[in-house]
């Protein structure tokens, strides 16, 4: 689904609120995100989207990565079934190249440099920020492509809960507790989670996954305008991995995985004088992978195999604090500084850590309410590849007669190599060179956009249009050293240039139609032939409907279309064939309140209703037709 990024927005049908849509729709979205301080939407240059709370129980996603499919520019690939590895690209950016955050916490793999979807459960998220384009000024590394910004609820008003149970397809079944509220100065969110699914690999048992997550929000308002502010997550996985080769895959009836994912953020706010602000946050990650494969008797492409078992420990740190002036309504002006510790340890042949100091400074100006003009520039320096500066500069233009707003942005940005690509030692036994190079460079890239976006008929019809271009340069790839070796190096470059179309139409406050269109055309140059971006589509569409009759019940379509993607050039299929998927789904409210009984509502959630056969990444068979029905009961 289209997801709501224009002036006045925020116009999401809603179970038992229909009689409200007119005034839901006149809200403006304030982002975080985008300037790292509360801004509205309207102001904004950049390309942002915001997905609400109310989004994600509206349309019963059961993941996050659900709700990111339907989002312009943006591409969610999974490995298989429920639980398997996940990543994210924006606008062609590899999963690499997009920054994530939880709470403005970084929670990107160390060594890796990528980001598990899976890893995430849906547990106290308030909304999701996703802001495509270069965002390396105010989020350092990483922020090539855009980033991907999880915050966690906040508890207001009297104390409250919340209970689901759902089962399905698959032997699926996900159980959820929730409670959040406020109690004079303290605010408080909880809520845990378990999910549980078999898979569809029935050859032999070893396709399942089951997750344990919890999520938190504790917070203090003290009577010196100050806030105090304290979240955490948690979340243990078991997954089975039964694809053991590449191409062709080979079937593994015993491989697993475990991972185990935590964080915990601190962060004080104090309003100094009425035009000076200044944050203080802190926080810590933890995200530990075990992986055990048995040996298999003959393997048809590997021939002989043998058992392998790893273990991953990876640890971040990270120190950030801001100051804020605001010169009246016209000028505002953000300093920053940061420190960011990252270790990672790989049990019998890895234990690196990297230190890296970041200093950013950033200016929205304001003029007569219309135009906004927003730059910044950020220096970066790491233990490991030296300094790195990166400037952005953003406009915002709005003909509030004519509910129009034109908007644009330039920015640099880069990639930092990870402790993978830096250290990873030789496992040949002296044979080979280490695989790691010390010697690497930082991927650096050129982005610019320009868009607008229109409101028509009293914002019932709310249109959309980006065009984009980035281009990269030094990209990290594996380049072949003689006789059978290999190293990371800075070889290649690439282009990515595209459309981004949506549209929004709602004819009646009952009734919402959506469309959004992505065009993506790419290159590649490794310095010896030029080809497409691996796994990206040049083609993607996404629509829905979603029908509130009645305040009592909700229903929805959604569709998405992907064109074919270049795989690689030495795989015996070069291209993943493209496909098309319909989700539908509702919700149906069964009791009003009574007594503590806030509500007692019926949901359904069916995906892929025609049991279209895919892969999202090539040998990896995506889910055929799945549903998902439960009860969800809320007290107040």
């Amino acid at each position: 689904m289209v997801r709501m990024q224009w002036i006045g927005l925020l116009a999401v049908p809603m179970l038992a609120q229909a009689v409200l849509a007119q005034e839901v729709k006149k809200l403006e979205p304030v982002v975080i995100t985008a300037t790292k301080v509360e801004a509205p939407q309207e102001r904004l240059g950049a390309s942002v989207t915001v997905i609400t709370e109310d989004e994600l129980q509206s349309y019963n996603y059961d993941r996050i990565e659900d709700a990111l499919r339907s989002v312009p520019g943006v591409e969610v690939q999974r490995s298989g079934t429920l639980g398997k590895a996940t990543s994210v690209r924006i606008r062609g950016a590899n999963p690499n190249q997009v920054q994530v955050l939880i709470d403005g916490m970084r929670v990107k793999s160390p060594t890796l440099g990528q980001f598990d979807f899976s890893d995430l459960s849906l547990d106290d998220v308030e909304r999701i920020e996703i802001i495509r384009g270069p965002q390396s000024t105010l989020h350092g590394a990483d922020a090539i492509g855009g980033v991907i910004h999880l915050i966690t609820k906040k508890g207001t008003g009297p104390p409250a809960g919340a209970l689901s149970v759902e089962g399905g397809s698959h032997q699926t079944f996900r159980e959820q507790a929730a409670t959040s509220g406020a109690l004079g100065r303290l605010n408080f969110s909880l809520s845990g989670s378990r999910v549980d699914s078999r898979g569809q690999e029935r050859t032999f048992n070893n396709d399942d996954a089951d997750q344990t997550a919890f999520a938190s929000r504790f917070g203090f308002d003290f009577p010196w305008n100050a806030t105090a502010t304290a979240t955490g997550r948690y979340a243990k996985s078991t997954t089975d991995v039964p694809n053991q080769g590449f191409f062709p895959f080979d079937r593994d009836p015993d491989s697993q995985q475990q991972t185990e994912f935590s964080l915990f953020t601190l962060r004080y706010d104090q309003k100094v004088l009425p035009w000076w602000a200044v944050a203080a946050r802190m926080g810590q990650l933890w995200n530990n992978q075990g992986f055990q494969d048995g040996p298999l008797p003959v393997s048809p492409v590997f021939g002989p195999d043998f058992a392998f078992n790893s273990q991953v420990n990876t640890r971040r740190r990270e120190f950030e604090l801001l100051s804020t002036w605001h010169l009246g309504r016209v000028n505002s002006v953000t300093l920053g500084l940061e420190h960011r510790n990252e270790r990672g340890r790989i049990r019998g042949t890895l234990r690196e850590e990297i230190n890296t100091r970041s200093l950013f400074l950033q200016d929205e100006l304001r003029l007569l309410d219309r135009l906004f003009l927003g730059g910044g520039v950020r220096f970066e320096d790491s233990d490991a590849f030296g300094g790195e500066w990166t400037p952005r500069l953003s406009l915002a233009f709005l003909l509030k007669e004519t509910g129009t707003k034109l908007r644009g942005g330039y920015g640099k940005g880069f990639r930092a190599p990870t402790i993978n690509d830096l250290f990873f030692p030789d496992l040949t036994g002296g044979f080979c060179p280490p695989f790691g190079n010390v010697n690497l460079q930082p991927e650096r890239s050129k982005s610019w956009e320009a868009g607008a976006d229109q409101t028509l008929w009293e914002h019932r019809v709310r249109l959309g249009f980006t065009y984009f271009r980035n281009t990269f340069r030094d990209l990290i790839s594996i380049v072949s050293l003689p006789p059978f070796c290999a190293q990371a190096g800075n070889v290649g470059k690439a282009r990515t240039e595209g459309l981004e179309f949506s549209t929004e139409f709602e004819p009646l406050d009952w009734l919402l139609f959506n469309v959004n269109y992505t065009f993506t055309d790419t290159e590649t140059d490794d310095g010896l032939m030029r080809l497409e971006v691996p796994r990206v589509a040049r083609h993607r569409w996404n629509a829905g409907v979603t029908v509130t009759p009645v305040p009592r019940l909700s229903f929805f379509v959604q569709s998405y279309v992907v064109s074919r993607q270049f795989e690689t050039s030495v795989t015996p299929s070069r291209h993943n064939p493209g496909y098309h998927r319909i989700d539908a789904g509702g919700t149906w409210r069964l009791l009003q309140r009574s007594g503590i009984l806030d509500g007692l509502d019926f949901t359904l959630r069916v995906q892929n209703l025609t049991d279209e056969n895919y892969a999202e990444v090539l040998g990896f068979r995506a889910l055929g037709f799945s549903a998902l029905a439960g009860l969800r009961a809320s007290f107040r």
